[in-house]
């Protein structure tokens, strides 16, 4: 799946949530003063579960193709950076997390030596899975982490609209909360102004990975491959 199908996709799903948000603000009372019906307040609350889904399905989708274009490639583990190695050694280091202490050395050992490793390792494109299924704003800045991309610089509100749609969208999934409650605060233009602040964001996301894939992975720089000699000897004649 390339970047611009994301990107093709990510635009169907957001219309589908304003098309949602229109039914909603279709029904809210004009005047803000009048009492909002209990039906149009569980329809706002169940909007954030709606409006989280999109952008955790944009953050695993954008994941997964750049973990497998990566992988397409066929890199040797020694041309990479060591974050990246976060993601190559991933089930070496998970042996090395769950072994018994008689073998940590030997499992030590083991990891280190595939850093400068000549081998291409299995990259498990659902490495992130579990802890993409809680989008926060710091999930967001430590799956940039690692894989090297300089984390995102974006005003605070933004930061926070994206936390507090992913707190309302548990509370209202994990039954902490009814979508009455979640959804008697903002009305439908408050929601519109959230809804255009995580489309930013996932936006954002995409050009990030696209970006780090053209840079580090199809030679046009190297921000995640070792030094610009290596590149012939990494991908031959596709640079």
């Amino acid at each position: 799946m390339p970047y611009s199908t994301i990107r093709a996709k990510v635009r169907e799903m957001f219309s589908e949530v304003l098309i949602n948000l229109a039914q909603i603000e279709s029904f809210e009372p004009k005047n803000p003063t009048e009492v909002t019906p209990p039906f149009v307040k569980i329809q706002r609350g169940l909007y954030y579960v709606h409006l989280y889904s999109v952008l955790e399905r944009t953050v695993n989708d954008v994941v997964e193709h750049t973990i497998l274009s990566i992988k397409s490639n066929n890199i040797r583990n020694k041309h990479f950076e060591s974050v990246l190695n976060v993601i190559s050694l991933n089930p070496k280091m998970q042996a090395f997390k769950s072994c018994g202490y008689k073998d940590y050395i030997n499992k030590s050992i083991a990891v280190f030596r595939c850093i400068d490793s000549d081998d291409c390792y299995e990259l498990h494109n659902t490495i992130f899975s579990k802890n993409l299924q809680n989008i926060w704003f710091k999930t967001i800045q430590e799956l940039l982490s690692a894989f090297g991309i300089a984390p995102i610089v974006i005003d605070p509100r933004i930061r926070y609209t994206v936390d507090e749609i992913t707190q309302k969208r548990n509370a209202v999934a994990h039954g902490r909360e009814t979508p009455l409650v979640v959804g008697q605060t903002h009305r439908a233009n408050i929601l519109r102004l959230k809804t255009n602040e995580i489309q930013l964001v996932a936006n954002i996301i995409v050009d990030l990975f696209e970006d780090y894939i053209k840079v580090s992975v199809h030679g046009i720089g190297t921000a995640r491959i070792k030094s610009t000699q290596d590149q012939e000897s990494i991908f031959g004649n596709r640079l």
